[in-house]
C-alpha cells in the first residue's frame, strides 16, 4: 500500500483525479447490490414451496421475509459508522461473510424458525454491506463524475428488483426452494475475489465508536420496524403495536439528545441542517412509501385477478426495471442540463401520473397498458432517485460516506415498509368494506367474512364451492379488490404531490460542485490528511 501525504484544511476532502481502477471497483459493488436486492424478492416467489415442504404458517412466511428487513434496517445506521471507522472495504468483506453464513443456514433449514433466523443473519450482513457499497463508489470517484456512477449503481438496484421475481420463478420451477440460497455462495464468493482491487477507506479522523449511539439508534429504528411490519398485520390500535411506537419514540428521543451532545456522534445532526439534504431524505423515503407498494399490488392482481403464473407475473416486471436501468445513467446527462430541481420535480409530477393512471385498473385492462404505464414508472423513478442520491452523499464529507449512504438506506427502507404496511391496510380495509357491501345477506356471514380477509383467501373459498357460487365470489372479490387497489393507487398519486412541492421548494437549481467540507472547530489550524491508495490488495 502507497500513502501520499497531503497538506489541507482538514474540512477539505476531494479526490480530483479518483482510483485508477474506479470502474472495476462501480461493477464489483454494483453485483453486490443487485444480489442484495434480488435477494428479497427471489425469496417473494419461493414462499409457496417454503410453506409446503416446511409446513409454515402465513405468519411465519411474513415473518421469512420480515426477519431480514428488521434486521437490515435496524443496523443499517451502524453498519455505515462502523465502516467509515474501521475501514469500509473490511466491513464490507466481512458483511458478505455474514450474508453467506445466513443464506447457508437458511438453505439447510428444516423448520420455519430456523429459516426465519437464516433470513435475519442474512439481513446482519447486508446491513455492513449496503451502506459501504455506495460509500467505496464515492470515495473512489471523483465529484464531476461521481453522479454517473451513482446512476449506474441505481439502475443496477432497478434491475435487482425487476429481475429478482423472474430469476426466483425459474429457479423454484426447475430446482427446490434451497437453490434459491445456495446460488448466494459462488454470487459472494466471486465478490469476494474482486475485493483484490478494491481499495481500502475510511475515516482519517482519530474517532470512537459511538456506543451509546449505536444502542439507541438501533432500538428506535428496530422498534420503528417492528410497529411498521406489525401494524399491517395486527392493525394499527394493537398493543404490540402501540408498545413499538412508543418504545421506539422514546428510543428515538434519547438518541437524538445524545448524538447532540456526543464528541463523536454515529450520526451527526447538523447534516439535517443542510436543507437539500434533508430535503432530499424525506422525498426518497416518500417515493419508496408509493412506488414500493405499486408492486406488491401489481404482483397480487396479475396472479390473483388475472390467474397468472408467478413467472409471467415476474416478467411483466422486468420491462420497468429495464426503464429504470435505463434512466438512472442517462441522469447524470440532463441533471447538468437542467439542474437536480427541475428533473426530481419532472420524475415527481411523471410517478404521480403514473399513479394516477394506475387508479382507472380494471379486470380487463390490458397487459399493454400496465406495462407501458409500468414503464414510465421505471424511468422516471430512474431519472429521480439519482439526484437526489448524489445531493445525500454529496452533502456529507466524504470521511463519512458510509453514515450518508446508510441515511440514504435506511429513507429507502423506511418508506417501503410503512408504504406496504399502512397502503397496504388502507386497501385492505377498502377491500373488506366492498366485500360486505356487495355480499351481505347473499351468502353466509362466515363466507362473507372470511372472503373479506383477502382476495386469496377468497379464491380458496371458490375452490370447495359450487361452480355457480364460486364464479360470483370470485367476480365480486375480483370488483372489490380493483376497486380498493384503485383507490389505493389514487391515494398514492396524492401522495407524490408532496415531494414535488417539496422539491420545488427546498431542491438547489445546481448540483453542489464540491464535496462538502467537513466541519471544524474555529481556529483549527490546517493539517495534513493522510489518503490511503492503493491498486493492491490492501
Amino acid at each position: 500500500m502507497a500513502t501520499k501525504a497531503v497538506t489541507r484544511p482538514t474540512a477539505l476532502r476531494t479526490d480530483e483525479t479518483g482510483h485508477p481502477r474506479r470502474w472495476l471497483v462501480l461493477a464489483i459493488m454494483s453485483f453486490a447490490t443487485f444480489v442484495l436486492f434480488a435477494d428479497n424478492t427471489i425469496v417473494n416467489t419461493a414462499l409457496p414451496s417454503i410453506a409446503r415442504d416446511l409446513h409454515a404458517t402465513t405468519s411465519n412466511l411474513q415473518w421469512i421475509v420480515d426477519s431480514y428487513i428488521l434486521m437490515l434496517a435496524g443496523l443499517l445506521l451502524v453498519g455505515g459508522a462502523v465502516a467509515d471507522i474501521f475501514g469500509r472495504k473490511r466491513w464490507f468483506a466481512i458483511g458478505m461473510v455474514i450474508f453467506a453464513a445466513g443464506a447457508t443456514t437458511a438453505a439447510l433449514s428444516t423448520s420455519a424458525n430456523q429459516l426465519i433466523l437464516g433470513r435475519a443473519i442474512q439481513g446482519l450482513g447486508g446491513a455492513f454491506v449496503m451502506p459501504t457499497t455506495l460509500s467505496i463508489i464515492t470515495s473512489v470517484f471523483p465529484r464531476d463524475s461521481r453522479a454517473k456512477a451513482i446512476g449506474i449503481w441505481t439502475g443496477v438496484t432497478g434491475l435487482a428488483m425487476g429481475f429478482g421475481p423472474v430469476l426466483g420463478g425459474y429457479i423454484v420451477d426447475a430446482a427446490q426452494w434451497q437453490t434459491v440460497f445456495w446460488l448466494h455462495l459462488p454470487a459472494v464468493a466471486l465478490i469476494l475475489g474482486g475485493l483484490a482491487v478494491v481499495p481500502e477507506s475510511r475515516d482519517e479522523r482519530k474517532r470512537r465508536i459511538d456506543i451509546p449511539g449505536a444502542v439507541l439508534g438501533t432500538a428506535a429504528l428496530t422498534s420503528l420496524v417492528y410497529a411498521i411490519i406489525s401494524g399491517g398485520e395486527a392493525g394499527w390500535t394493537a398493543q404490540v403495536v402501540v408498545t413499538a411506537g412508543i418504545v421506539s419514540a422514546i428510543m428515538l428521543t434519547a438518541f437524538v439528545l445524545v448524538e447532540a451532545h456526543a464528541s463523536d456522534p454515529m450520526l451527526p445532526l447538523h447534516f439535517f441542517k443542510q436543507r437539500d439534504f434533508t430535503t432530499a431524505v424525506v422525498i426518497i423515503g416518500l417515493v419508496f412509501f408509493t412506488v414500493t407498494v405499486t408492486f406488491f399490488f401489481l404482483t397480487q392482481f396479475y396472479q390473483l385477478v388475472q390467474g397468472r403464473s408467478a413467472l409471467v407475473a415476474g416478467l411483466l416486471g422486468v420491462p420497468c426495471a429495464i426503464a429504470m436501468g435505463v434512466g438512472a445513467p442517462l441522469s447524470a446527462m440532463f441533471v447538468k442540463r437542467v439542474g437536480p430541481k427541475v428533473l426530481v420535480i419532472s420524475a415527481m409530477a411523471s410517478l404521480a401520473l403514473g399513479m394516477a393512471l394506475l387508479s382507472q385498473l380494471s379486470v380487463e385492462t390490458s397487459t399493454l397498458q400496465i406495462v407501458a404505464t409500468m414503464c414510465l414508472f421505471g424511468l422516471a423513478g430512474g431519472l429521480g432517485l439519482v439526484p437526489l442520491t448524489d445531493t445525500v452523499m454529496a452533502a456529507v464529507p466524504v470521511d463519512q460516506a458510509g453514515v450518508a449512504s446508510a441515511v440514504n438506506d435506511v429513507s429507502r427502507e423506511l418508506g417501503a415498509a410503512l408504504g406496504i404496511a399502512a397502503m397496504g391496510s388502507l386497501v385492505n380495509s377498502m377491500y373488506r368494506a366492498n366485500i360486505d357491501r356487495a355480499l351481505g345477506g347473499s351468502v353466509p356471514a362466515d363466507t362473507a367474512h372470511a372472503a373479506g380477509e383477502g382476495i386469496g383467501i377468497a379464491a380458496a373459498l371458490a375452490n370447495s364451492m359450487p361452480a355457480e357460487a364460486a364464479a360470483r365470489l370470485l367476480a365480486v372479490a375480483n370488483t372489490a379488490f380493483v376497486d380498493a387497489v384503485g383507490n389505493g393507487f389514487l391515494i398514492g398519486a396524492a401522495v407524490l404531490l408532496i415531494p414535488m412541492l417539496a422539491a420545488a421548494i427546498f431542491l438547489p437549481n445546481r448540483s453542489r460542485l464540491h464535496q462538502a467540507e467537513a466541519s471544524q472547530p474555529a481556529g483549527l489550524q490546517p493539517t495534513a490528511i493522510t489518503v490511503a491508495e492503493t491498486s493492491a490488495v490492501a
